[in-house]
């Protein structure tokens, strides 16, 4: 490989780092409150929230309205890397899959492009949604999210960072496929003949992103409830009600039938819209900003 390709490749990386960045702090602030209310939707046991917005009011009245943060340190304090990985594997992954002489994916390819992105993503992904799960659920046990990160790997190591990491699995590759394959296709439906994608205005690329994370969380949500319900257990290995995806699934329909899956969708999908949004708009951005200076 030559200095020239390594270089390409270092300010190309670079360059996702920094607007994957900016695309996953916008993502964080505006979601983060209902990513709380869903994982309380979620997990709850014994019916205490009777949907979205009472459970925003509950938690609010009893815990403070920066509990609706709880768990925000999380994400934000892996967004960079994560964010960073997401886009920048989503770039790498076009290039596997193959595209035209002028650069371009068809629709399917972007779907597969989406799909290798997820896999390779949630080997990041799974730790920062694990102790953001245990700081929402069990947040009196610790003091932040490096206090919660450090418990968790002091105690358990590797393996008890990765709780979860093939309900992780299971999420993230058909769901980036859909985030990314959907959010390609509806900006290719939004192009004017004069245009590109590269060219959309802003409100474009806004409801690009939002028909992304719709099609993200509404096709695959009763995974992401398997995947919080597994991550909200305990980190005490033996001690769990929920050590396997199949056992985990049994268990919450045994319990409480078909609509448990669905459990916290409204707050999710609430969300979806405006977060995923801002999330591409964002990194789309940033992106064109950091093109020009550099």
């Amino acid at each position: 490989m030559t200095t020239e390709r390594k270089e390409h490749i270092i300010v190309t990386a670079a360059k996702d780092v920094f607007a994957g960045s900016v695309g996953g702090v916008a993502q964080c602030l505006t979601g983060h409150p209902f990513d709380t209310v869903k994982v309380r939707l979620q997990t709850q046991t014994d019916g205490k929230y009777r949907g979205m917005i009472h459970c925003f009011r509950c938690i609010i009245k009893e815990e403070g309205p920066a509990a609706i943060f709880k768990g925000v340190q999380s994400p934000l304090a892996g967004l960079a890397f994560m964010n960073a990985a997401l886009f920048f594997s989503y770039e790498r992954a076009k290039k596997i899959v193959g595209s035209d002489e002028h650069g371009q994916l068809t629709i399917p390819k972007y779907f597969l492009a989406g799909l290798l992105t997820g896999f390779a993503v949630s080997f990041i992904e799974c730790p920062v949604d694990l102790f953001k799960c245990q700081l929402q659920v069990r947040f009196k046990e610790y003091r932040g999210f490096f206090d919660c990160a450090a418990k968790i790997a002091k105690k358990h190591g590797i393996r008890g960072v990765y709780q979860g990491l093939g309900a992780t699995i299971l999420r993230d590759s058909p769901a980036n496929a859909l985030y990314f394959g959907f959010y390609e296709w509806t900006k290719k439906l939004l192009c004017r003949p004069d245009q590109t994608t590269n060219q959309l205005e802003p409100w474009k690329v806004l409801t690009a992103g939002a028909a992304g994370g719709v099609a993200y969380w509404g096709l695959t949500y009763p995974t992401d409830v398997i995947k919080s319900t597994m991550q909200s257990d305990t980190t005490i290995r033996k001690d769990r009600t929920h050590k396997t995806i199949i056992t985990t699934a049994r268990n919450i329909y045994r319990q409480y039938g078909i609509r448990a899956f669905f459990k916290g969708f409204t707050p999710c999908m609430v969300r979806s819209v405006p977060a995923n949004a801002v999330t591409f708009f964002g990194y789309e951005q940033a992106r064109k900003f950091i093109d020009r200076v550099f």
